[in-house]
C-alpha cells in the first residue's frame, strides 16, 4: 500500500485501489487531497500491471464534496498547478476521462457537489441502496466547475441533467439507477463483495482492447461520423497487435475461455 496524507492506494490483483481517507469529514475534498489522486493517477497510466482503478471513500460515505472551510482558509482557491491546470478539480476528472483504463466509482452514503464530479468521471458508478446523489452547489449560489455541465447531459439527458443541477436536489439509489446515473445498485450489506465481483471481471477482460473502446466513445462524442470511423479504425489496427487480440482469436477457434493478460 502506498503512503500518502489524504488517501490510501493499493494494488491487489490487477486492481489499484483508491480511497479518499477523511471519514470524519465525510471524505469532504481538499486541494492537496486532488493533487495526491493526480498523482497516483499520473503513475497509474504507465503502470501495465493495472487493469482496473476504483475510487472509493473510507467509512460509509463516498464523498460529500468540497472542504470550503479548508480551501478558503489555505487560501488555494484556483491556484494553478506547476503544468499550468487552472483547477485541480478539472486536472484529476481529465486524467480519469483519458486513461486507457476502466475506472469505476464505488458509492455509498453521500456523493455531492465535487464528489458527485468525481463520480461522473468514473466509466462505471455502482452503488450501495444507501446512496444519496446530486448536486446542491446551486442552492449556495457555488456553480458546478469540474465536467458536470459536460458530462450528466451524456449520462442522463440533458432536461434531467438541467433539472438535477438547477435544482440542487438529491436522489437516492433507486432513482440514479432508474435514470441512468448508476450501473448497478447492491444492498448495503452485500455492496463490497458485489462490487467486487464486478471489478474482478473487468480485471479479466482484455484491458488494451477495453482502453481503445473507452477512447473512441470519448472521441465520438466530440466529433462527427465520418472522422469517428477512421478514429475506430485506426485503434482497432494498434489493438490488432496485442496479445490480448491474438489470445480471443485462439480461444474462439479452440471453444474455450479466453485467458487475457491486459496487453
Amino acid at each position: 500500500m502506498s503512503i500518502h496524507e489524504f488517501i490510501l492506494v493499493e494494488l491487489d490483483k490487477g486492481v489499484e485501489k483508491i480511497k479518499l481517507n477523511r471519514p470524519k469529514q465525510l471524505n469532504a475534498l481538499t486541494y492537496p487531497l486532488i493533487v495526491e489522486i493526480i498523482e497516483v493517477l499520473e503513475q497509474s497510466m504507465k503502470n501495465k500491471s493495472i487493469r482496473v482503478i476504483t475510487i472509493e471513500g473510507a467509512g460509509n460515505n463516498f464523498c460529500s464534496g468540497d472542504d470550503l472551510k479548508s480551501m478558503g482558509s489555505e487560501g488555494l482557491r484556483f491556484k494553478p498547478l506547476e503544468d499550468g491546470s487552472r483547477l485541480p478539480h478539472q486536472k484529476m476528472v481529465r486524467l480519469i476521462r483519458e486513461i486507457q483504463k476502466p475506472v469505476v466509482a464505488l458509492l455509498r452514503g453521500y456523493c455531492l457537489g465535487a464528489g458527485f464530479e468525481l463520480a461522473l468521471a468514473c466509466d462505471f458508478r455502482l452503488a450501495a441502496d444507501d446512496l444519496i446523489i446530486g448536486d446542491h452547489r446551486t442552492t449556495r449560489a457555488i456553480c458546478i466547475l469540474s465536467g458536470a455541465s459536460w458530462l450528466l447531459p451524456r449520462i442522463v439527458g440533458f432536461g434531467r441533467a438541467m433539472e438535477i443541477i438547477m435544482t440542487g436536489r438529491h436522489l437516492d439509489a433507486k432513482e440514479a439507477f432508474k435514470i441512468g446515473l448508476v450501473t448497478k445498485v447492491f444492498p448495503s450489506l452485500d455492496f463490497e463483495k458485489e462490487a467486487d465481483k464486478f471489478v474482478q471481471e473487468l480485471a479479466t477482460m482484455p484491458t488494451r482492447c477495453l482502453g481503445y473502446n473507452k477512447a473512441m466513445l470519448n472521441y465520438s462524442l466530440v466529433n462527427a461520423f465520418f472522422p469517428s470511423l477512421q478514429n475506430e479504425f485506426d485503434l482497432y489496427c494498434k489493438n490488432m497487435a496485442t496479445r490480448d487480440f491474438g489470445e480471443g482469436l485462439k480461444s474462439f477457434l479452440e471453444k474455450r475461455k479466453p485467458r487475457f493478460i491486459g496487453r
